[in-house]
């Protein structure tokens, strides 16, 4: 017996809760093509919890002539000659705002996300007034992504919002960070900010200062600062869990002010840091951190980088970079590394350039008796001279490190060639580590013979059998290796599989 067309349309039988769910996982322009099924439908779209905009958006014919006749029908029941702001000659950009316009500016349920990106075209005052529609409508996300030609003012009141959670913010807009404002966000969790602060100095040769802004999120659970300024911070986050920088001064000046945060439950830190002038990074209650990467161009001196690693004692994950690294590798600064402990810490990831110290990374596995992987990678440049990593040869240590004999099992090194010091240490690592399954070895295809031979002879009780096979990449224009071993140490199976390219300084090997 054939079924009805109700039989057939379940999806229509589902609560008006639970269809504006799925149709969440949508993009608002394919949601709302469910409009023309029914007027139930067209009510649905009104209550989609995330809105997402992307301007211009390329319409196919139908669409943009549906979003047209029906924004022309807005536009003549408000009595409006024309659409501010909209040039005529661009469709693209004319039917996207009508979208918009449509979608937001006639709705009345609350709604949980709106995220608006846009490159060229948007015009501020558009945007003004969609985030003005957005707090009344009682937002949680708010994200912006706009570089457009003039600077975006956001409202005021947003500087009180008490329903945002998540705050984002990229391009030319200026948030409230005027010290005069009063600024609270009792709500707000997350907030990112990108490339805003450094358009302040383009368009009103100032730079604003953070810390108001900053002072008026005291439930802050994630900071991400992607930004240029000089100016200090000095605040306290007793709920932050996550502290993400990444901050450049592209310019050398004569000074930047320190970075001083408390935040007793930190728990990731991240603190990458490109600025031609040296920066003080101070912190308080270290103690809850599990993660933490460094990578700081330019240290101020030993003693702050060497507190800032102190206060790190627990962490389970470090990345250091290679400048850092560099920094940390001094001669003269070794004897004070071995006072650094790391007992807690299981992952560890080093950036190693010509001028850093074999002895410095011995330092770190001495005092890491827990570590489980360790990460190295080389700084490789195409078509460059055969360089030595590493300031001094490698020398093989009295005492083996604690890891290597009980707990380290995946050892990985990026960017290895045919360099003595290399290649020993990668010997060292693989012959001393007992408990050792994984190694993952990323390496030139120009130099893989003579990698292969090499590691091949060092291991004296390995036996090894390789497979081969090429492959082409067009749009690389280089070729593509893989060789397997299966190696036999100390009465246990390990099998590893090579494959290696030439692409854009990126080679792998991996042994599995």
């Amino acid at each position: 017996m054939a079924c009805s067309d109700e039989e057939h349309d379940r999806l229509s039988n589902l609560p008006d809760d639970l269809i504006c769910h799925i149709l969440s996982f949508l993009s608002t322009k394919e949601s709302y093509r469910t409009c023309v099924l029914s007027t139930r439908w067209e009510s649905i779209c009104t209550k989609i919890p995330s809105l997402r905009f992307e301007l211009p958006e390329i319409s196919d014919p139908f669409l943009s002539k549906y979003i047209k006749s029906v924004y022309q029908e807005y536009i003549r029941k408000q009595n409006l000659d024309s659409e501010k702001g909209c040039e005529p000659h661009d469709v693209h950009m004319w039917v996207s705002k009508a979208f918009v316009n449509f979608a937001l500016l006639r709705r009345t349920e609350n709604i949980r996300k709106l995220r608006l990106y846009s490159e060229k075209g948007c015009q501020p005052n558009d945007v003004h007034m969609w985030v003005s529609k957005a707090l009344d409508l009682k937002v949680q996300e708010l994200d912006l992504d706009l570089f457009l030609h003039e600077k975006t003012l956001l409202p005021l009141r947003l500087s009180t919002c008490e329903s945002l959670v998540v705050l984002k913010l990229r391009g030319r807009i200026q948030p409230t960070l005027n010290s005069s404002l009063h600024v609270y966000l009792p709500s707000l969790k997350i907030l990112h900010l990108r490339s805003t602060v450094i358009y302040s100095f383009f368009d009103d040769h100032r730079e604003y200062d953070l810390n108001n802004f900053l002072s008026g999120c005291p439930h802050l659970e994630e900071l991400y600062l992607n930004e240029t300024f000089r100016i200090a911070i000095n605040t306290s986050f007793h709920f932050l869990k996550r502290l993400y920088l990444s901050l450049f001064v592209p310019i050398s000046v004569s000074k930047i002010c320190p970075v001083q945060i408390n935040a007793p439950s930190l728990e990731v830190l991240s603190i990458i840091d490109f600025s031609l002038t040296p920066r003080k990074y101070e912190f308080a209650n270290l103690s809850n951190i599990h993660q933490a990467t460094l990578s700081i161009c330019q240290s101020p001196d030993f003693n702050s980088l060497y507190t800032l690693l102190k206060g790190l004692s627990n962490v389970k994950s470090l990345a250091l970079g290679s400048n850092t690294f560099h920094f940390l590798s001094m001669e003269d600064k070794l004897d004070n590394l071995h006072l650094l402990t790391f007992h807690s810490l299981l992952f560890l990831s080093v950036e190693i350039s010509e001028r850093c110290s074999w002895n410095m990374l011995v330092s770190f596995l001495q005092n890491a008796p827990k570590l489980t992987y360790l990460a190295i990678k080389r700084k490789i440049e195409i078509n460059s001279r055969r360089k030595e990593v590493g300031n001094s040869s490698w020398v093989e240590p009295s005492v083996t490190p604690t890891c290597l004999t009980t707990s380290l099992i995946t050892f990985e090194f990026k960017g290895i060639q045919d360099i003595k010091t290399e290649l020993d240490f990668t010997r060292y690592i693989v012959s001393h580590s007992n408990k050792l399954e994984k190694v993952k070895i990323f390496t030139p295809s120009l130099k893989k013979r003579r990698v292969e031979k090499s590691l091949r002879k060092g291991s004296k009780k390995s036996s090894v059998l390789v497979w081969v096979r090429i492959y082409t990449l067009s749009f690389l224009q280089h070729r593509v290796y893989i060789l397997s071993f299966l190696m036999k140490k100390v009465g246990m199976l390990i099998f590893v599989g090579m494959m290696l390219w030439d692409g854009d300084r990126t080679f792998i090997l991996s042994l599995f």
